[in-house]
């Protein structure tokens, strides 16, 4: 899976801000989708194929083996939270 995203900054050092880039995100055990329903006022887990892709991350979080992704999706618009459990991850920006 790629994330596209419009810059980033790497927090070493003083840091350095990190032009446009791609988050890559492999063999992962598991993956968990689920989207803001405004019907119901709840999240509910999202099992049809395809998935609906995020058209923003608007916050992420990485907390020991799981990664957090939440932002709105492309097609409904409605919030969305991803959660990937034990993926591996790496990173290319341009400089």
């Amino acid at each position: 899976m790629k994330i596209f995203v419009e810059g980033g900054w790497l927090n070493t050092g003083g840091g350095s801000l990190l032009g446009k880039g791609i988050l890559y995100f492999d063999d992962w055990e598991s993956l968990l989708i689920s989207r803001f329903d405004p019907f119901t006022q709840g999240c509910s887990e999202i099992k049809e194929l395809p998935i609906e892709p995020l058209k923003d991350v608007c916050e992420q979080k990485f907390l020991d083996s799981m990664i957090y992704l939440y932002g709105f999706g492309k097609v409904s618009g409605y919030w969305m939270e991803w959660k990937i459990q034990k993926a591996k991850v790496h990173a290319e920006f341009e400089q």
